[in-house]
C-alpha cells in the first residue's frame, strides 16, 4: 500500500494566514510502506492527529480576538463534513468540503467576507432575487462602533451596538442557498474563484482545526483591519483594544475589578493609585470619547459607590500630538478644556514600550496604571497583507474607482481594509464609519443595477458591462462626545474647509439624536433609548459579572 496522506491546507500557497496560523507538511517519516497501511477511512480517523486538519499549529484564539487580532470562532454546516482522502500520490491537491461552483440555471453566488459597516450594507442593499449570498465573518453580528465607548461604564448595554447579520440581511436565515458561516477566511484562489476558510478550534467538531472551501461568482472583500501597535513592545500582552464588544466586556469587568481590589485591607497608597490609573493612548475621536466616558462614570457614579477610593481613580489622556486633529481648531481646544475640567489629564509623549503595569515614554517617563486602553488608529490585518493583490499607499488592498480589484476578474474590496490606487488619482480615504456605510451602498447598487440586470452575475461574465457612475465620497461631518452632557459637532467636508463647528450642550443633543437615528434596527434603537433613560434616573449599572 501507498503512504498515507491527508489533504494539505490551501494556505500554503501564499504562506500567510488571518489570525497567524501557519501549516506544516506531516508524513509517515521512519515508517515501511507496510506499517503504514490503512485499508479503509475509519484507520484514518483513528489517526486523526496525523492528519493536515492537526498540521496547523493551534492558537487561542479567543485571547488573541480580546486584544484587537480579528480571528474567527467556529461554525459547523451539515452540508460541510470533513473529507479524509488517501491518496497513491504525494502530489495530489488538496480537497475540501464545501460550496461547490454554481450550475447554470443557478442565481449568481457572491461570498462576502466580514460583517463590519462595509460588508453589511452592502450585504443590506444586495437584491437576494438575483444573487444567493454567502457570508464569511469571525462574529455573526454588526458593532455599532460609535457607540462602543459607553457599554465599557455602563451607559449602555452590551446588545445595545450589536445586530445580528441574519436580521440585517434575512436571506441568510432563510434562503436554502444563502448562508452564514462563522469561520476564518484564509485563503484565496482567484483562478479557481474559490476562497478557503478555517474554523476555529474548539472541541466540538470531529476533525480540528475544521477547513472548508467556498466557490464564487462574485468575491467582495470587506474584512477590516487591526489596531496599529507601531511594532512597539507589550502593546498586545497588556493594552485592551476598542473595536468588538468584546473589547468593551473586557474593559469594563478590568475597570470594575480594579476598583474592588482596591477597597480590600493592606492595599498600600501606592498600589491604590496604580490599581486605579486609567491610561488611554491615542487622542482620536475613539480616545476622547472613551475619557469622556470614564470621567462621566468617575465623577456620578464612583464618588457615590466606591467612596472609599475615590480620591485615587484618574483619568490619563496620552497623545503624541494634538487631541482631535481632523477638528477645527476651536473645538479642539474646547475639547481640551472640558476634558481637564472633567479631571481627565492630557499628556503629551510617545510610547516606547509597554510593561504589564507601567509604560515607558520615549523621554525616560514611566506612567504606572492599573487599566491601559490602545486607540491609535487602525492598519491592514494579516490577512490583507498575505494576499497577492494589488496595494494601495499604506497596505490596503487597492481598488479602482467602482471598488474592484484590478488584474483578477471579480473581485471587489471595500472599507478598511481597502484604498484606491495611485493610478486613480483619488487619496487613500479614512478609515471611519461612513466611508464604509456609503461604499457598501454604492456597491450593492453596482451589483444589482449594473451587473446584476445585464446577467454579469456569473464568473469572468461582466466584462464589458458598463458600470456607469465611479464611487465618489463626500464626507457628512464629524462628531464626537467629550463628556458630561457635551460633545462637538464638525460639518466641514474637509480639514482645510470652511463649514459650521459647534461644541457644548446644543451639540450633544445632536450627537445623540444623530446616533440614535443612525443605529441600524429599529430593536437596537429602543434599546439604546431605553438605556440613556435609566442611565439618567438610576445611574449606570456597575455589576461584574464574569
Amino acid at each position: 500500500m501507498a503512504l498515507a496522506r491527508v489533504a494539505r491546507s490551501g494556505l500554503r500557497r501564499s504562506g500567510g494566514s488571518f489570525g497567524g496560523n501557519r501549516t506544516e507538511d506531516v508524513f509517515c517519516e521512519g515508517v515501511s510502506p507496510c506499517q503504514c497501511s490503512m485499508p479503509s477511512l475509519e484507520n484514518v480517523r483513528e489517526y486523526v492527529n496525523l492528519s493536515y486538519f492537526s498540521s496547523t499549529k493551534n492558537v487561542n484564539h479567543m485571547r488573541f480576538w480580546s486584544r484587537g487580532i480579528r480571528v474567527m470562532p467556529h461554525y459547523h454546516s451539515p452540508a460541510a463534513e470533513m473529507v479524509a482522502e488517501v491518496s497513491d500520490s504525494e502530489y495530489d491537491e488538496p480537497r475540501y468540503p464545501g460550496l461547490e461552483a454554481t450550475k447554470p440555471g443557478e442565481k449568481p453566488r457572491v461570498v462576502v467576507l466580514g460583517t463590519g459597516w462595509a460588508a453589511c450594507r452592502f450585504l443590506k442593499g444586495l437584491d437576494t432575487k438575483i444573487y444567493d449570498a454567502v457570508c464569511v465573518s469571525p462574529r455573526n453580528h454588526m458593532v455599532f462602533t460609535p457607540l462602543l465607548a459607553s457599554t465599557c461604564v455602563g451607559t449602555l448595554e452590551f446588545r445595545s451596538v450589536a445586530e445580528p447579520v441574519s436580521r440585517i440581511q434575512s436571506a441568510l436565515a432563510t434562503s436554502p442557498n444563502s448562508h452564514f458561516y462563522l469561520a476564518s477566511c484564509i485563503d484565496i484562489d482567484t483562478d479557481k474563484h474559490e476562497v478557503y476558510c478555517e474554523t476555529v478550534s474548539n472541541g466540538g467538531l470531529p476533525s480540528e482545526p475544521y477547513q472548508f472551501k467556498i466557490a464564487y461568482d462574485k468575491l467582495v472583500i470587506a474584512a477590516g483591519a487591526e489596531p496599529l501597535t507601531f511594532g512597539i513592545k507589550g502593546v498586545y500582552e497588556n493594552a485592551f483594544f476598542l473595536r468588538e464588544v468584546n473589547h468593551a466586556q473586557e474593559i469594563r469587568k478590568k475597570l470594575l475589578l480594579n476598583l474592588m481590589l482596591s477597597e480590600n485591607p493592606g492595599i498600600s497608597e501606592e498600589e491604590k493609585k496604580r490599581l486605579l490609573h486609567c491610561v488611554v493612548i491615542g487622542g482620536g475621536p475613539t480616545g476622547v470619547e472613551f475619557s469622556g466616558e470614564l470621567s462621566d462614570f468617575i465623577m456620578r457614579d464612583v464618588h457615590e459607590r466606591y467612596t472609599h477610593v475615590k480620591d485615587y481613580i484618574h483619568v490619563t489622556l496620552i497623545e503624541a500630538n494634538e487631541i482631535l486633529s481632523s477638528f477645527d481648531v476651536g473645538l479642539r481646544q474646547y475639547a481640551t478644556k472640558h476634558l481637564t475640567k472633567s479631571g481627565v489629564h492630557l499628556m503629551r509623549g510617545v510610547v516606547k514600550e509597554v510593561h504589564p503595569k507601567k509604560i515607558v515614554l520615549n523621554d525616560g517617563t514611566d506612567v504606572p496604571y492599573g487599566l491601559l486602553v490602545w486607540s491609535t488608529g487602525v492598519g491592514p490585518s494579516n490577512f490583507v497583507k498575505s494576499l497577492n493583490l494589488p496595494e494601495s499607499p499604506g497596505g490596503r488592498i487597492g481598488v479602482d474607482e467602482w471598488l474592484r480589484v484590478p488584474s483578477v476578474e471579480d473581485v471587489f474590496a471595500l472599507g478598511d481594509c481597502a484604498g484606491f490606487l495611485e493610478q486613480t488619482g483619488k487619496p487613500v480615504l479614512p478609515a471611519l464609519a461612513q466611508v464604509a456605510e456609503r461604499e457598501g451602498k454604492y456597491l450593492a447598487e453596482l451589483f444589482n443595477k449594473k451587473i446584476g440586470k445585464k446577467n454579469g452575475g456569473k464568473a469572468l461574465s461582466a466584462k464589458g458591462i458598463p458600470l456607469g457612475e465611479p464611487f465618489v465620497y463626500k464626507h457628512l461631518g464629524s462628531m464626537a462626545s467629550v463628556g458630561r452632557y457635551k460633545a462637538l459637532v464638525d460639518l466641514r467636508q474637509s480639514k482645510d474647509a470652511k463649514g459650521v463647528s459647534h461644541a457644548g450642550f446644543v451639540s450633544w443633543l445632536i450627537w445623540r439624536s444623530a446616533y440614535l437615528t443612525r443605529v441600524v434596527s429599529w430593536r437596537n434603537r429602543f434599546y439604546v433609548a431605553m438605556n440613556w433613560a435609566t442611565t439618567l434616573v438610576f445611574g449606570r449599572d456597575n455589576s461584574r459579572i464574569g
